[in-house]
């Protein structure tokens, strides 16, 4: 009862600011779900505001009331499910909806595609598997997830949609990547072939496409998702690392002193939004977000391609204007 009443005080207080609060009686649910989704303990108490304690009493009491088998390793339910804690996490799906908000999940480096949206409930960005991502949509932790196609376990034809039981892919466009490094200190410097990505559990064909084209390839700790760990390591290992040029801030590249990688082989991405079959999929809440999320896709194509200039000419100016040789 203690810790129900911890729990209801720390989540009332965010009320304030907050558009949408889960009802008392969800809100235990609620944090197993951003412990689920951050990875950690201390990860789901930054993002929920309250202290990590908290976290761990109400998730340690859910496990006890709902019988819960924990599954160390797994990649996603790792705290366990069965037929009752799903049906509590459809209300709370329902509940959602009902407000005219949905849970959407991505990775880093599309994040900014859900910026400023009202209807969204964001939860922390984390590279997954795209069937893991099907998965979670599946047992209404989330109800949707904007997944890439390196993060798919095998190549998808272009006039075919993956699929899941349960879940709908619905196209949102395709984006180009770009790979970024810092500048070297003059121009006759070689830019070393190595490569920052994701875990290769998580993007095997972004592993599998560079690999090809003669990258070495390090792979980013899974405990350190958030930009500045990236850039530290890519700076620290002199690395190269992948960006949506037209999804970053203006000016982002530069302020942090980076230039695109010269010559790097070409690297599309096609986008979907996972949703689960039925009430949400039809939801005119859906709808919408399908209809702005395509809008932003779109709109960051244009920003990177104007159609002129191409990338191999835009690194070389940008390697000259680093070095002082332009």
């Amino acid at each position: 009862m203690a810790c129900s009443t911890i729990v209801q005080a720390c989540l009332t207080s965010r009320r304030v600011v907050s558009a949408y609060a889960p009802p008392e009686p969800l809100e235990p649910l609620h944090i197993l779900d951003l412990l689920e989704l951050s990875g950690s303990q201390p990860k789901a108490a930054l993002a929920l505001s309250m202290h990590q304690s908290t976290v761990s009493r109400s998730a340690a009491l859910m496990c006890e009331q709902f019988r819960l088998q924990a599954r160390p390793g797994a990649s996603v339910c790792r705290y366990g499910t069965n037929e009752s804690l799903q049906l509590l996490r459809q209300s709370y799906r329902a509940h959602r909806l009902m407000d005219g908000q949905l849970r959407i999940a991505t990775d880093p480096l599309h994040q900014s595609l859900l910026n400023g949206m009202a209807t969204v409930q964001r939860v922390p960005p984390r590279f997954r598997l795209s069937n893991d991502w099907a998965k979670l949509v599946e047992q209404a932790v989330i109800d949707g997830a904007i997944v890439s196609s390196w993060c798919h376990p095998r190549a998808v034809m272009a006039e075919r949609q993956p699929r899941w039981a349960g879940v709908q892919a619905v196209l949102l466009g395709e984006l180009p990547l770009q790979l970024v490094c810092h500048a070297p200190a003059s121009a006759e410097e070689p830019i070393p072939r190595r490569v920052l990505l994701p875990r290769k559990a998580a993007t095997p064909l972004l592993h599998e496409t560079l690999a090809w084209h003669g990258f070495q390839l390090e792979q980013q700790p899974i405990g350190c998702q958030e930009v500045p760990a990236w850039l530290k390591r890519m700076r620290d290992r002199e690395l190269a690392m992948p960006i949506c040029p037209g999804l970053v801030p203006p000016g982002w590249i530069e302020a942090e002193g980076l230039i695109a990688f010269p010559d790097q082989p070409p690297l599309r991405e096609t986008l979907w939004l996972l949703l689960p079959e039925g009430r949400v999929l039809g939801s005119a809440t859906a709808r919408h977000l399908i209809r702005i999320l395509r809008q932003r896709v779109a709109k960051a194509v244009e920003a990177w391609i104007p159609g002129t200039s191409d990338v191999s000419e835009r690194a070389g100016d940008a390697l000259q204007v680093a070095t002082g040789r332009g």
